[in-house]
């Protein structure tokens, strides 16, 4: 167990410590890799390592919402006070509509200004325009359509087609996802969420829900049954996660 410290918080705009390999740190930079899909089966520290990236984005001054259908019992109230909570559908789904209008807005922005993203403009304008995270502790929870009426699934289409753009675009606009699924189902992410996802980490897996991670069975193989906080990242670097305990609020 490596022990989250606030020395380990980068200095750097937007890089996020994960935890250390055996050549030293490991961070990945939401500036040039947006968005990250995180799996591991049940006790595999993915939650962990889920609220270690969230705690990190909102003291660098991020917007962070957090959609998590159990209710947000998973999330202590300091998670509340400083997030914006989705538990069903519905206000997931209003949440993301006011997440791609902003895109939109900031993509005029861009436009008018002649600047390629968010920091260059908040460089050439003065403003502080923040960077926004959308997060799921379990995205499966929120896809998966299987038992709904219809209208249901038109909600869900919805999510799915608003989370679509997000990863297509998002990246020079600062809005972000880290999608997170202990689920081995490859049919509730679409291949068009997915492939634009490029930062992937896999915890203890099998070798499933590894292929849908890591398009490998890699994670299986190489994450021991009982280790808890080793992850895999898509470039092959093995890494043990910082230690991130958020009950004490």
């Amino acid at each position: 167990v490596i022990d989250w410290n606030d020395k380990c918080l980068s200095q750097k705009p937007f890089i996020l410590a994960l935890g250390e390999s055996f050549t030293g740190p490991v961070t990945v930079d939401l500036v040039k890799v947006p968005h990250i899909l995180l799996g591991g089966s049940t006790g595999s520290g993915k939650s962990v390592l889920l609220k270690l990236l969230l705690m990190q984005a909102i003291k660098k001054g991020a917007v962070v919402s957090i959609a998590d259908f159990k209710g947000g019992v998973d999330f202590p109230p300091v998670w509340h006070k400083q997030c914006k909570m989705c538990i069903e559908e519905e206000s997931t789904l209003a949440l993301l509509t006011e997440l791609v209008d902003e895109l939109q807005r900031r993509k005029a922005l861009l436009a008018a200004s002649g600047q390629p993203n968010i920091d260059r403009y908040n460089e050439a304008t003065g403003e502080d325009l923040p960077r926004y995270i959308f997060a799921c502790d379990e995205i499966a929870e929120v896809l998966d359509k299987t038992g709904l009426s219809n209208d249901q699934k038109e909600v869900v289409r919805k999510i799915e087609s608003k989370l679509s753009m997000i990863a297509r675009q998002g990246r020079a606009f600062g809005i972000h996802l880290i999608l997170a699924t202990q689920r081995p189902d490859a049919n509730i992410l679409s291949g068009q969420i997915k492939n634009n996802v490029n930062c992937r980490i896999c915890g203890r897996a099998d070798t499933i829900l590894s292929q849908i991670i890591l398009d490998s069975t890699a994670a299986a193989e190489q994450i021991p049954k009982d280790a808890r906080g080793r992850f895999l990242l898509h470039d092959g670097t093995l890494f043990q996660a910082y230690w991130f305990d958020d009950r004490g609020g």
